[in-house]
C-alpha cells in the first residue's frame, strides 16, 4: 500500500465520480481532507497551490456543456497528468474528447473509438456492464435462472426501442412494413417529455416498483427491483423474453466513429440470448474486441463492417426477417455454446477491477 504525501493534490471536476475512482484504488490511499480539490469552487486554489504533483479528474457531464472544457485546458499545463472519465459516449462528447488528445492526458470511456487518438492515452471503463452487474450478479445471483424459461417461444425478436432516433425510426417502419410483424414485439414509446406509462412502455414486470414522487419520463430513471434500487433500463424484461426468442437492440448510438455499448447489449448478454444489433458501424467489431462472440456463421453479420447507415440497418432488419423464417429449435441450439461463452464472461469479469488496475498503473508512477 502506498501512503500518499503531503506533497501531491487532486482537483476532482463534477459530480464525485473522480472522487470516487480514486478512492477505490486498491494500492494508492488518498487522503480526502489533505489531498482533494473538489468541484469547480475549488479550482483556482487547486492551481495556486504550491504542491509538487498535481492531478486533474474530469467525469464528463451529460448532457454535454462546456465548462469543464475550460477548466481542463486552463489545468493542463499546471498539472503533471489529467484523467477524463466518460461513462456516456456521445456525439458530442466525443468531439470534446477529441479536443483533449494530448500527451499527459488519459481517457477511460465506456466505449470504443474507431479511430485511435495521436496523443493521448484511452482505456475502457464499461460502466454500462458493471451497473446491471451490480444487481444481477452481487445482490440477486439466482434471479435470472429462476425467471427465465428456456426453449422456443412463440415470437421472434422483443424489439424494444426506446426514445426517438433516427436508426429507431427505421426499425419501426421496417417492422410496420414487414410481413412478419406479428413475430416482432415491438414497443416504441418516442418521447421523454411525458410519464413512461403514457407512452406505450411496457413496464409490467414482477418485483418491480416506482418509488414514490419520483418522476419516471425515461428509462434512466430510479425505481426499486425486490427492493433495490437502480435504473428502469437497467431491469431485464423477463416476461418479454420468456415470449421471444431473440433480441434486436437499437443501440443508444449508431455513430460510425465510435461505439457505445450499453445495457441494450448488457442484458442479452446476461440472458444468453441472440441479438442483431442497429448500431454504429463496427459495432459487433468492437463488442468482440472485449472477448464476447457474435452469431456470424449462424446469420450473416457483414451488416457490421457496411459504411452507409441505412444500408447497414437494411442488411441487419434482413437477417431478423431470415431469422422468423427459420425454426427457433434449431437456432437455439447452434447459439448456445456462443451465448454461453458470453454469460460466463460478461457475469465473470471484472469490469470495473481491470479499469480500476489500469488507473492505479498510472497514477503509481507518478508516485515511485
Amino acid at each position: 500500500m502506498i501512503t500518499v504525501g503531503d506533497d501531491v493534490a487532486v482537483y476532482h471536476d463534477g459530480g464525485g465520480q473522480s472522487q470516487y475512482h480514486f478512492n477505490q484504488l486498491l494500492n494508492v490511499k488518498f487522503d480526502e481532507e489533505r489531498h482533494y480539490y473538489q468541484g469547480a469552487d475549488s479550482f483556482d486554489s487547486f492551481l495556486q497551490s504550491p504542491h509538487k504533483i498535481k492531478f486533474a479528474g474530469f467525469h464528463v457531464p451529460f448532457p454535454n456543456e462546456n465548462e469543464w472544457m475550460l477548466r481542463a485546458k486552463l489545468a493542463y499545463d499546471r498539472v503533471d497528468h489529467t484523467f477524463v472519465f466518460c461513462s456516456e459516449l456521445h456525439r458530442a462528447t466525443a468531439e470534446q474528447l477529441r479536443r483533449l488528445d494530448k500527451p499527459k492526458v488519459s481517457i477511460y470511456v465506456n466505449g470504443t473509438f474507431n479511430q485511435p487518438f495521436n496523443y493521448a492515452q484511452v482505456y475502457p471503463w464499461m460502466d454500462w456492464f458493471s451497473q446491471p452487474l451490480f444487481f444481477y450478479k452481487d445482490k440477486q445471483p439466482n434471479l435470472l435462472k429462476e425467471k427465465l424459461v428456456p426453449g422456443p417461444k412463440t415470437k421472434m425478436f422483443d424489439v424494444l426501442l426506446g426514445a426517438q432516433r433516427e436508426h429507431r425510426d427505421f426499425v419501426h417502419f421496417f417492422i410496420n412494413a414487414s410481413l412478419n410483424i406479428d413475430l416482432y414485439y415491438k414497443t416504441y414509446y418516442h418521447r421523454i417529455d411525458i410519464p413512461l406509462a403514457w407512452s406505450g412502455f411496457d413496464m409490467d414486470e414482477e418485483g418491480l416498483e416506482f418509488i414514490p414522487d419520483s418522476k419516471l419520463n425515461h428509462s434512466i430513471d430510479r425505481v426499486l427491483y425486490y427492493g433495490h434500487e437502480l435504473g428502469m433500463s437497467q431491469v431485464i424484461p423477463t416476461k418479454i423474453y420468456n415470449q421471444t426468442n431473440y433480441s434486436l437492440i437499437a443501440e443508444t448510438n449508431a455513430e460510425n466513429d465510435f461505439s457505445f455499448p450499453t445495457e441494450k447489449v448488457t442484458k442479452p448478454l446476461m440472458s444468453g440470448r441472440l441479438f442483431v444489433a442497429i448500431a454504429g458501424q463496427y459495432y459487433l467489431r468492437n463488442l468482440r474486441s472485449f472477448g464476447f462472440k457474435t452469431f456470424d456463421g449462424i446469420i450473416d453479420e457483414s451488416y457490421d463492417a457496411e459504411p452507409d447507415p441505412k444500408q447497414r440497418w437494411s442488411m441487419a432488419m434482413q437477417q431478423c426477417e431470415w431469422l422468423c423464417q427459420q425454426d427457433p429449435k434449431v437456432v437455439l441450439e447452434q447459439v448456445q455454446p456462443i451465448v454461453d461463452h458470453n454469460k460466463q464472461l460478461i457475469f465473470g469479469h471484472d469490469w470495473y477491477k481491470e479499469f480500476s488496475s489500469l488507473f492505479e498503473t498510472e497514477i503509481i508512477q507518478y508516485l515511485k
